[in-house]
C-alpha cells in the first residue's frame, strides 16, 4: 500500500484526488494533511517522512497582491525541499504546475521557479520526480472567479449575466475526473520512460 500525501488537500484538485485514491483503500492510504502543516515545521516533517508519495498542489493562484502569488507559491515549494531534506524522506514527487509558466505573469514565474526547486531536490535526493503543466481545470464543485473560467461562465448565464470576453484567444482544458485519472497512471507506472509518454500524449507535455 502506497502512502500518499496531498498538499493542498483541500482545494479544488486536492479534494478530487483524494477522494478519488481514497476509493482504493487497498492500494492507497491518504495522509493527514491541513494547509497549517506549512506554518508548522514539525507537522511539515513528519508529514513528508512518512509520505511515499507526495503530489504537491498547495499554491495561490489569486490574490490582490501579485508579488504575494509569486512569492507565496515559491515559498511553499522551498518549505517543501526544507522539511523533506530534515526529515530525509525520498517519496516520488508529483508538481501541479500551469499552462501559464509560457506567459510572463507572477502565477507562471512562481510555479516554474517552484517546479525548478522540487526538481533540483528529487534529482540531488535521486527521488522520482513529475512536474505536471497542467491547462485550465474544470468541473463539480469548481468555484466561479476562482478556479475555472468554464465555471465562472456557467455561474454568469445561469445569473442573467452576460459573460464578457477578457482575453480572445484559445483556451485549453482538461475536465478534473480525467487529470485525477492521469495522476493515477503516475502511480501504477513503474517504467519512467512510460511514463513521460503517457503524460506527452495526455497533457502536452511533462518535465521529468
Amino acid at each position: 500500500m502506497k502512502k500518499i500525501g496531498i498538499t493542498g488537500k483541500s482545494g479544488f484538485i486536492g479534494s478530487h484526488l483524494a477522494n478519488y485514491l481514497g476509493s482504493f483503500p487497498e492500494k492507497y492510504q491518504i495522509l493527514d494533511f491541513e494547509d497549517a502543516y506549512f506554518e508548522n515545521g514539525d507537522q511539515l516533517v513528519d508529514f513528508t517522512g512518512q509520505a511515499d508519495v507526495i503530489v504537491h498542489l498547495a499554491g495561490v493562484n489569486r490574490h490582490e497582491d501579485e508579488n504575494y502569488i509569486y512569492s507565496r507559491n515559491v515559498e511553499l515549494a522551498r518549505e517543501l525541499t526544507d522539511a523533506l531534506i530534515i526529515s530525509g524522506g525520498r517519496p516520488q514527487l508529483i508538481f501541479s504546475s500551469s499552462t501559464q509558466e509560457e506567459r510572463d505573469n507572477p502565477y507562471g514565474k512562481g510555479k516554474k521557479e517552484a517546479r525548478n526547486l522540487l526538481k533540483t531536490w528529487a534529482a540531488s535526493a535521486e527521488a522520482a520526480f513529475a512536474g505536471l503543466i497542467i491547462p485550465n481545470v474544470f468541473g463539480p464543485f469548481g468555484k466561479p472567479y476562482y478556479n475555472s473560467v468554464v465555471a465562472t461562465f456557467c455561474h454568469q448565464v445561469t445569473a442573467g449575466e452576460k459573460p464578457q470576453i477578457e482575453v480572445d484567444a484559445e483556451l485549453e482544458l482538461i475536465y478534473i475526473a480525467d487529470l485525477v485519472n492521469y495522476i493515477q497512471d503516475y502511480l501504477e507506472t513503474i517504467s519512467m520512460r512510460i511514463l513521460e509518454s503517457i503524460f506527452k500524449f495526455r497533457f502536452g507535455f511533462i518535465c521529468i
